[in-house]
């Protein structure tokens, strides 16, 4: 029986008016086209600005629904927020910024079967943020774990449950808050997960932890190219996650398609505050090509 193949694209930042990384969807479009996966996962940052721009929210699903690929989504903070004590981009996540996200692209947490795998997709701007979601996602993650039967369990997140150290407990808006990673990673240990994919810093890493595979997908849309040449050693380039599933086995390959540009904003960043939510609007409101 030949392996299932699954895809995991994550930060993509689509909108129609600020389109400044629609050539790199168009060069994923055309891969999946050319070999569709039979399950699409993004892994969240679909839309460029969504929690101030609801347009994007939607522009971004409907490029996600001309692929024509069974697909899974999860929210990321530029799609509906950060929790409150965590906002970099003072977009706190709240009720309405949720509301525009199961509108437009799905529920906030999900879970499907797929071969001999249970896949659980969580939404990270939930966690610490004191919402009644927070422990409704909570026990939903327990309940999927614990009526798994048996199966092995790869978890979908956006931010990483941690950098460097696990045990980090400083202030932090690249990965999740410290009370519920430890929270989530006992849960998970104990519960059959065995891998764990995540993106939202751009980059693509692989590490492991009490048994569990970590794998963060690269973006599809910009990179910074000093800062992970200093951290990581690496020249990053903009691509994403291939997932073969095998029985019980996962496996997986970076694929960095040659028709995606390598887009670095951190100069205007560095200027303009820090973000590029801060970018003027570029893009006439037009679809991008997808061939």
């Amino acid at each position: 029986m030949p392996p299932i193949r699954l895809v995991h694209v994550t930060d993509t930042h689509l909108s129609a008016t600020h389109d400044f990384f629609a050539d790199n969807w168009a060069a994923f479009a055309a891969e999946m086209a050319a070999a569709p996966p039979d399950l699409l996962v993004h892994g969240g940052d679909l839309s460029f600005n969504g929690p101030v721009a609801e347009g994007d929210l939607a522009f971004g699903a409907a490029a996600l629904a001309r692929l024509g690929l069974p697909c899974r989504v999860i929210a990321g903070n530029h799609d509906v927020g950060e929790a409150p004590a965590f906002s970099r981009l003072d977009q706190p996540v709240n009720a309405a910024r949720l509301a525009a996200w199961r509108r437009h692209v799905g529920p906030s947490w999900w879970l499907q079967d797929l071969g001999a795998w249970r896949l659980v997709g969580l939404d990270t701007a939930l966690m610490g943020s004191g919402l009644a979601e927070e422990a409704e996602q909570a026990e939903f993650l327990a309940g999927a774990l614990a009526g798994r039967e048996g199966r092995p369990v790869m978890v979908f997140v956006h931010m990483p449950p941690f950098d460097g150290d696990v045990a980090d407990a400083g202030f932090s808006t690249s990965v999740i808050p410290h009370g519920p990673r430890a929270a989530l990673l006992d849960t998970c240990a104990a519960g059959g997960v065995k891998v764990i994919a995540c993106g939202h810093l751009h980059v693509y890493r692989r590490l492991r932890h009490r048994g569990m595979e970590i794998v963060w997908a690269p973006p599809t849309a910009m990179v910074d190219v000093q800062r992970q040449l200093a951290r990581r050693r690496r020249f990053p380039r903009p691509g994403y996650v291939e997932w073969l599933l095998e029985g019980r086995r996962a496996r997986h390959r970076l694929v960095e398609p040659p028709r995606m540009f390598v887009i670095d904003m951190s100069g205007w960043t560095s200027v303009h505050g820090g973000t590029t939510t801060t970018l003027p609007p570029r893009g006439a409101g037009k679809a991008p090509q997808e061939s």
